[in-house]
């Protein structure tokens, strides 16, 4: 049962309620990976803001599964990797918009989690200052609000720097 907030925290992380997303697997015009590089792979492990539940997460070249989910997620038409000025973005397709999410090798192996910041509070302000910045577009889709961008890979990296991606959490390298 400790497992449970963790992985709950993790799911809501990856697939919020509202988010921004993209009509493409980001950053646009960069190549996919076929194979996750081995500098990630290997065992991290997940804890939630308390440190009182944790998880482990197995990187192998060819994708991802948290243990306690016994769920493979291969890299493939529906999970995205690609590089790009030393960040790996993770693009999760989920019809018709693709999510985005953004890891950071850190020098000790740990890998920093990063994802657009959408506190539901909080969301309107984000969308007003990200119009500031990009094109932001909406549809309705079986009765939902999407907003999606489209920007340019240097666009993407701008937005990174500029703090519009939070760090989510920090996945702990295990040691082999």
């Amino acid at each position: 049962m400790k497992r449970l907030p963790l992985l709950c925290g993790l799911l809501l992380a990856i697939f919020s309620c509202k988010e921004i997303s993209y009509k493409e697997p980001q950053p646009r015009g960069k190549a996919i990976l076929t194979t996750v590089p081995a500098e990630l792979h290997g065992m991290y492990v997940l804890s939630d803001d308390k440190e009182t539940s944790k998880d482990t997460l197995i990187i192998t070249s060819s994708g991802y599964r948290v243990v306690s989910d016994r769920k493979e997620s291969p890299l493939g038409d529906s999970l995205v990797l690609k590089y790009y000025k030393g960040y790996y973005f993770l693009s999760i397709n989920e019809n018709p918009e693709w999510l985005l999410r953004v890891v950071k090798r850190q020098p000790n192996g740990d890998l920093a989690y990063f994802s657009m910041d959408t506190d539901e509070k909080n969301f309107n302000q984000l969308l007003r200052n990200l119009t500031k910045e990009t094109t932001v577009d909406s549809v309705v889709i079986k009765g939902e609000k999407l907003y999606q961008i489209n920007p340019s890979a240097s666009k993407l990296m701008k937005l990174i720097k500029k703090g519009y991606f939070k760090q989510a959490l920090i996945m702990k390298k295990m040691n082999p």
